[in-house]
């Protein structure tokens, strides 16, 4: 595993087979890199595989000027041309898929095919009241209150007995954040439809959209919103699963990934 700096601070890793398609990885809000630890084990022997921190998250600093969607999409270009990159394999979980969106929409000749995993499009006012409470209650509340309601939110009681490292894990992470770093990320998720808008229409590219059924703020409903509007896209929706689909049941993920992403 080679892990470095890019030329604007950010944190990322690189290992796998160096041959072939790159996978690159976009995590969501309050997380870091490591949200993706068990994809990492079932798709190194076939892909070079590239993680990296979100700006203000983990190992990768704040910055004064976080108000757009599209410093987190300069971010991500500016790691691709670092290394030099052709065409990438991009995943994105919830925010990492909106960055994921509008990547793939301003630059289509990088990406190869698209990974969109319980992400958001187009919200209704609706859909946006349960978000906008939460940046409500992160500003007013701090870190604490908004880590403990994802964690309920995430898992339910089984999950949280089965596994009490994964879970101690997240909701450390969560609660060790930047809090201004996660402030304008959270800020830019909750307002990133008007950015987005209508923009899968022009993408061509083979994408895969996966969400869990039990994912409140990602729902099956935006799942099919946005293979609507796709030219090529497949639609997997696990029922039994919440919102870090790719955490709660990796076997899972992990098998679909693979299957499109070799095709």
């Amino acid at each position: 595993m080679f892990q470095n700096r890019g030329p604007d601070g950010t944190w990322y890793e690189v290992c796998g087979n160096l041959e072939g398609s790159p996978i690159v990885f976009c995590h969501g809000v309050g997380l870091d890199l490591h949200m993706w630890d068990e994809q990492i084990p079932a798709l190194a022997g076939h892909f070079p595989l590239i993680r990296y921190d979100l700006i203000g998250h983990g190992e990768t600093p704040a910055k004064p000027d976080t108000s757009s969607l599209r410093i987190f999409t300069e971010q991500l270009l500016t790691l691709v041309r670092h290394l030099n990159l052709g065409p990438i394999n991009l995943v994105g979980l919830s925010m990492g898929g909106v960055i994921a969106q509008q990547f793939v929409a301003e630059y289509p000749q990088l990406v190869n095919r698209l990974v969109l995993m319980n992400t958001v499009y187009k919200r209704t006012e609706v859909e946006l009241a349960g978000v906008r409470s939460r940046l409500q209650l992160t500003a007013n509340k701090g870190l604490v209150p908004i880590a403990d309601a994802a964690i309920t939110r995430w898992f339910d009681e089984d999950f949280r007995e089965q596994h009490p490292m994964v879970v101690n894990k997240i909701h450390k992470r969560l609660v060790s954040n930047d809090f201004e770093g996660y402030l304008n990320a959270y800020r830019v998720f909750v307002n990133c439809d008007a950015e987005i808008n209508s923009a899968l229409r022009g993408v061509d590219c083979p994408t895969l959209i996966i969400t869990g059924g039990r994912d409140t703020g990602s729902t099956a409903t935006m799942a099919f919103r946005m293979a609507a509007d796709l030219h090529d896209a497949r639609v997997v929706v696990f029922d039994e699963l919440h919102h870090l689909s790719a955490v709660e049941s990796p076997s899972q993920v992990n098998s679909e990934l693979l299957s499109f992403l070799m095709e």
